[in-house]
C-alpha cells in the first residue's frame, strides 16, 4: 500500500528560511516604492496648491496674504482661512507621508506629525482660538505651511527686529522666484526662517522653535528621507534636501551663502546631501 510522504522538519525549515530571505530582500524595495508613491502624491498636492495660490494672487493684484495680520485685526495663520474658498477640504493640506496628528500624538515633535487644531474642541481655551482656527465650522488641520515672508506685511511690523518689514516679498512677480519657497512640508502652518537659524539637535523637535535654534526647523523635517517637498514662487515643485534649506531665498535679505552658525550638522542630518 502506497503512503503519502510529507515534508520533513528539515525541509520545512529550509522552505521557511528561503521565504524569510526573500522577504528580507523584497521588503526594503516595497518600502522604497511606497515612500516614492507618497512623495509623488505630495508633489501632486503642491502642484494643485500652486494653481490655487496663483488664482488668489490674480484676484489680489499679485499680493498674497500676511500670515498674521489681516484687515488690521489679529488673525494668526491667516492663509488657512483665506485660502479655504479655493481648497475646500483640509485633506489637500495633508502630506501623504504624515501618520500622526497633534490631537492623537499628544505632542508636536514627530516629523511625520500634522498640525491639528481639532484638539481645541474640548479645550478650555477653545473660544480664544475659534477666530484663528475654526473654518466653516471645522477646526483646521494639515501638514503644509506657507512661507510668511511672501506677503504684504502690516505696517505694525515696521521697526520689528524679528519680522523685519524689509524682508518681505510683497508681490509674487519678483526675480529669482524659482529659489523662493512659497509653501510645502512644515510641522506648523508656517514659520519665519532666518540665516542665523541652527538645525535642531534631534530629529524630533517641536513646531515653535524661536532663536535659538530658529524657525527654520519648522521646515527642517525628516519627512521624505531627509528631504521635504516645496512649492516655489514660480509655482514649480521640487524635492529639497534638508541641508539645502539654508541655500534658498526665504526672504529678501536671507544670506544663501551661509551655513548654520554651529558649523556642524547634527548627527541625524548627516545622511542628507551636502550643498
Amino acid at each position: 500500500m502506497h503512503t503519502k510522504k510529507g515534508f520533513t522538519l528539515v525541509e520545512l525549515l529550509v522552505v521557511i528560511a528561503i521565504i524569510a530571505l526573500l522577504m528580507s530582500i523584497l521588503l526594503p524595495a516595497l518600502r522604497r516604492t511606497r515612500d516614492q508613491a507618497k512623495n509623488v502624491m505630495c508633489q501632486a498636492n503642491l502642484q494643485q496648491w500652486g494653481v490655487m495660490f496663483n488664482m488668489y494672487a490674480g484676484d489680489s493684484d499679485g499680493k498674497l496674504m500676511d500670515m498674521n495680520v489681516y484687515n488690521g485685526e489679529w488673525m494668526s495663520h491667516a492663509w488657512v482661512t483665506l485660502m479655504h474658498p479655493y481648497y475646500k477640504t483640509f485633506d489637500i493640506c495633508m502630506c501623504p507621508s504624515t501618520i500622526f496628528e497633534w490631537s492623537k500624538l499628544g505632542n508636536f515633535q514627530h516629523p511625520l506629525a500634522a498640525w491639528d487644531f481639532r484638539m481645541l474642541e474640548d479645550s478650555f481655551i477653545k473660544q480664544e482660538f475659534d477666530t484663528y482656527y475654526l473654518v466653516d465650522g471645522q477646526y483646521a488641520y494639515g501638514s503644509y505651511g506657507k512661507n510668511p515672508w511672501v506677503s504684504e506685511p502690516s505696517d505694525e511690523l515696521i521697526g520689528d527686529n524679528f519680522y523685519g518689514y524689509g524682508h518681505y516679498f510683497q508681490n509674487v512677480l519678483v526675480k529669482g522666484a524659482g529659489k523662493i519657497p512659497l509653501f510645502g512640508d512644515c510641522n506648523y502652518t508656517g514659520g519665519f526662517p532666518h540665516s542665523r537659524d541652527e538645525p535642531a539637535e534631534l530629529r524630533e523637535h517641536g513646531p515653535v522653535d524661536l532663536f535659538p535654534p530658529g524657525e527654520m526647523n519648522r521646515w527642517n523635517l525628516d519627512r521624505h528621507n531627509l528631504s521635504v517637498n516645496l512649492l516655489f514662487l514660480d509655482y514649480s515643485v521640487r524635492r529639497v534636501g534638508l541641508k539645502q534649506l539654508w541655500t534658498l531665498k526665504w526672504h529678501q535679505d536671507f544670506n544663501t551663502n551661509c551655513i548654520p552658525p554651529s558649523y556642524q550638522w547634527p548627527e541625524w542630518m548627516e545622511g542628507s546631501k551636502n550643498y
